[in-house]
């Protein structure tokens, strides 16, 4: 199915002025809901972590570092290995969702 296809109707029934008008309108809400898709997402990773991304960067960083420090026993490591796991992923998701925030506004 065509772009003309799915807009004439609307057109026809003067949803939108035109084509044109239809496209423009339909591109602002598609972005409009993704960027306020990821500021809440974002928004949730602050309150899960109490922090702020660069903050968390860091936190993540010392837990790594303490990882590998040789000051923990088996378990602790083994905690720890598991519970930094999770939150490099959180890190890894919470990056991205920046990232593409920014391309976003980035947009002309």
């Amino acid at each position: 199915m065509t772009g003309h296809a799915v807009l004439e109707p609307l057109i026809r029934r003067k949803v939108f002025l035109d084509e044109q008008v239809a496209v423009r309108a339909i591109t602002r809400d598609y972005v409009r809901h993704q960027v306020e898709t990821l500021i809440r997402e974002l928004r949730g990773f602050e309150r899960k972590y109490g922090m702020s991304f660069d903050r968390f960067a860091e936190y993540v960083h010392a837990r790594s570092e303490l990882l590998t420090s040789g000051e923990l026993d088996a378990a602790q490591k083994q905690s720890l290995g598991q519970a930094l796991m999770r939150e490099e992923d959180d890190w890894l998701d919470w990056k991205a969702a920046q990232e593409m925030l920014d391309s976003w506004f980035s947009l002309d």
